[in-house]
């Protein structure tokens, strides 16, 4: 297929649109008008449901849990003092905890040191009492008494309160809500903030750190919102910067501004009124790569005009012949970039599914706004008288030959410029080899960011933890709970649990909770508070009794992990952290732990949220490499198609594939690990690099038509496009350099990764792609 024949197609559908240049602007104001029209019905949001295939099943689960003991949400506060039991420490935790209960929706209940029910002995037997039921007490010696007695309780230190008496916790345990969790959230978050926030709960003798699902992804939202609008404006702002000074033109730089905001307002729009509901976070990717793609399409059709409208000095004939020049290599960057991210259709989740299409329309959206606004806004204007130094050069400038003479470098020095690039490719491969595929919450959110940083304090903390799930016990049979084998057999499950690597440890104890510390609470209250007896009885007669005297006595803790029935019960197990690859780890142990120690349970698994999130990490990704290696081989076999050339394709994909490589090697040996959005990045840089190797190969393989020579062919395309493949990197870099400036690690991890994948992909293609071009001669023997 000859190049020159597809850009004389382009020729004349230069001249037909510069003749009617009024209808195509009208009819893409048009365009743009009735699809913004459909933005208001635009529905974006991070429904859970999206990103699990088998979310019917999952949500199952989790409703047929929460019908039994309730949600599984709570509003926390992790309070830390001198000490606790101070009175006025106390009395706080008491107004604090009234406060919430009266003014959070959803709030149920209270845990606290104020609000607690232990059993202790009596003449009877025993009784169930709240040592603060009557207030704080003001007599010293009373309260060193109730504070002896907390403490002796084994089932209360290092869990609700640290051994050494400086850490608590207040937790509003949550009811059940109707709503998805957006919208608890959105409820439940900003009245318990205002009341974190308010002036009376600030001392110097305590620290109120606030936490809980809810909460805390209210906090995020926000903060992930804040973080990336403000970026992307940012970003926004510095790519016009650098446009005007590198275009020098109003037109240069207003174009690439109105084709952003139109293709996304045109797609956006569109897909509304199609009813097709997005995602909040992957748009990310659209919004950026539409920006970064309408700056290098805008710079190499500019710089094209330029060319010979300093040559010619003809104004419309030059907007022709960058057409010309330009328009089948921009049109091909398209179609690359297109099944580069329709390739996310692989994944095989939804989220990933539409940025995969969304941005595919709006990377054809782009091309459709800058060829038509380009050549239509560039024809009004005069002509003006060439400049004779121009005309010599062929429209050439000074740094285009500076460019060409680079060229001219590489050329000479090409067996050294492959044994370079092999070596930089052998020298990164071990690294890729060296990366996990793992979601670290804390290392990719940063604890620069503020609420990162309250909850990496919370979580390092003797008591401290954020994250947690169940393990769910069901039989058929009443009364199940009640037999001595199953509750020691939950007992060796939490004993278990507490040796895995995820969970939670304070000063020695696992944070694992069940049923079994009542149980084992009251039967040494009921043995003389003998520390011995702190055991599951082996009598199921015993076991009932006391379950029974603690539920008459007003004891409020046991239902909170059994049923009413004794049907089912739940042990509660808090983590050190959110590591997605070790929870995941671990969790397979405790489910082959479940088969064996409830072989006869009707259900026995793992439920919670956290769990769900930790699987989805890894098939996230598994999806974007999957994607990542879709991608690579669409765009060779388009490659070789548009070549008709298998050495030509192969050849044009190595720039391609080297600053993936490179990416890769360097996050291997830097220990970033391969995440759900450092995965998306690939893709991304891949899409915005392929546009250079096109348009540099396209050219070379123009010129050899016309000269029949490798050597001119290729340093007539060095003269003609190398700087404006500079300038786009550059435009890109600086662009995308904003986000090292965020408090976020993940948007600091897209920021240098796309900066060394960029500036990698243009080394590659100033270099290999030129040099591998005149060393296989693809284009068929020299004529001259």
């Amino acid at each position: 297929m000859q190049v020159k024949k597809i850009n004389d197609w382009f020729e004349k559908f230069g001249r037909f649109e510069v003749k009617h240049r009024w209808g195509f602007l009208i009819g893409l104001l048009i365009l743009t008008i009735v699809c913004s029209l459909g933005l208001p019905r635009l529905k974006l949001d991070n429904g859970e449901e999206d990103w699990f295939d088998d979310w019917e099943t999952t949500k199952v689960n989790q409703d047929h849990f929460e019908s039994i003991f309730g949600s599984t949400d709570s509003l926390l506060a992790h309070i830390k003092a001198k000490d606790v039991f101070d009175p006025e420490v106390l009395q706080m935790i008491d107004e604090l905890g009234d406060e919430l209960l009266n003014n959070v929706p959803y709030a149920g209940s209270i845990t606290s040191l104020m609000e607690l029910s232990l059993p202790i002995g009596t003449e009877d037997g025993f009784e169930v009492t709240s040592p603060f039921e009557d207030g704080v007490p003001s007599n010293p010696a009373e309260l060193a008494e109730k504070k002896a007695f907390i403490m002796s309780r084994e089932s209360i230190v290092n869990n609700l309160v640290s051994d050494d008496c400086t850490e608590t916790w207040l937790i509003v345990n949550l009811e059940q809500y109707s709503e998805n969790l957006d919208q608890a959230m959105a409820k439940i978050a900003p009245p318990a903030m205002a009341i974190f926030n308010d002036p009376k709960y600030k001392s110097d003798k305590w620290e109120i750190r606030p936490a809980g699902l809810s909460y805390t992804e209210y906090e995020e939202e926000k903060a992930i919102v804040w973080q990336c609008i403000s970026r992307i404006a940012l970003g926004f702002i510095v790519m016009l910067i650098f446009l005007i000074v590198f275009i020098c033109s109003l037109r240069g730089v207003v174009v690439p501004s109105i084709a952003t905001l139109g293709a996304l307002c045109t797609t956006l729009g569109a897909s509304a009124w199609l009813n097709i509901k997005g995602n909040n976070t992957m748009i990310l990717v659209t919004v950026l790569l539409s920006m970064a793609l309408a700056v290098g399409y805008a710079v190499h059709y500019i710089n094209s005009f330029k060319m010979y409208f300093r040559k010619t000095g003809k104004r419309k004939e030059s907007i022709v012949m960058g057409i010309r020049d330009s328009g089948w290599a921009l049109f091909f960057t398209v179609i690359t970039t297109m099944a580069g991210m329709l390739s996310f259709l692989s994944a095989n989740i939804r989220p990933m599914r539409w940025v995969g299409g969304i941005t595919a329309a709006a990377v054809f959206a782009v091309f459709v706004f800058e060829i038509i606004l380009l050549p239509c806004l560039y024809s009004f204007g005069k002509d003006q008288e060439p400049d004779p130094d121009f005309v010599k050069n062929e429209g050439s400038t000074s740094s285009d030959l500076r460019v060409e003479a680079m060229g001219k470098s590489i050329l000479n020095k090409k067996w050294i410029t492959v044994v370079v690039g092999v070596a930089v490719i052998v020298a990164v491969l071990p690294g890729i080899f060296k990366i996990k595929v793992n979601m670290n919450y804390a290392d990719m959110m940063g604890e620069r960011t503020p609420y990162i940083h309250r909850l990496m304090e919370i979580t390092r903390s003797q008591l401290g933890s954020q994250y947690s799930y169940e393990v769910l016990v069901e039989y058929q049979e009443e009364d199940a709970l009640k037999n001595p084998q199953v509750l020691k057999n939950m007992d060796e499950m939490a004993a278990r649990i507490g040796t895995l690597s995820s969970t939670k440890v304070s000063n020695g104890k696992p944070r694992v909770s069940s049923v079994t510390k009542v149980v084992k609470e009251m039967n040494r209250t009921l043995n003389g508070d003998d520390p011995a007896a702190y055991v599951i009885p082996d009598d199921q007669d015993l076991v009932s009794q006391e379950m029974f005297l603690y539920e008459i006595s007003g004891g409020n803790d046991l239902y909170n992990y059994v049923s009413e029935d004794f049907k089912a019960g739940y042990l509660h197990i808090e983590l050190s952290g959110y590591d997605g690859e070790e929870i995941v780890r671990n969790l397979e142990d405790v489910k082959k732990w479940c088969a064996e120690l409830f072989p006869d349970a009707s259900n026995a698994g793992v439920v919670g949220e956290v769990v769900q999130y930790a699987q989805m990490n890894g098939k996230l990704v598994r999806g974007s490499i999957r994607s990542i290696g879709t991608s690579l081989l669409v765009i060779l076999l388009l490659l070789i198609l548009a070549f008709t050339s298998f050495r030509t394709g192969f050849i044009a994909m190595i720039p391609n594939v080297a600053p993936i490589a490179i990416i890769g090697g360097i996050m291997g040996y830097a220990s970033v690990n391969l995440d759900m959005i450092t995965a998306m990045i690939m893709p991304m840089i891949l899409g915005i690099a392929v546009d250079d190797t096109i348009h540099f190969t396209n050219h070379i393989k123009y010129h050899f038509e016309l000269t029949g020579n490798y050597r001119s062919a290729v340093l007539n395309s060095y003269r003609e496009i190398g700087k404006t493949m500079i300038m786009t990197t550059i435009i890109l870099c600086a662009m995308f350099g904003i986000f090292l400036t965020s408090t976020m690690t993940v948007l600091v991890n897209i920021g240098w990764l796309s900066i060394v994948g960029l500036g990698s992909a243009l080394i590659a293609d100033y270099t290999l792609t030129p040099v591998l071009l005149f060393i296989t001669k693809p284009f068929g023997k020299e004529t001259k």
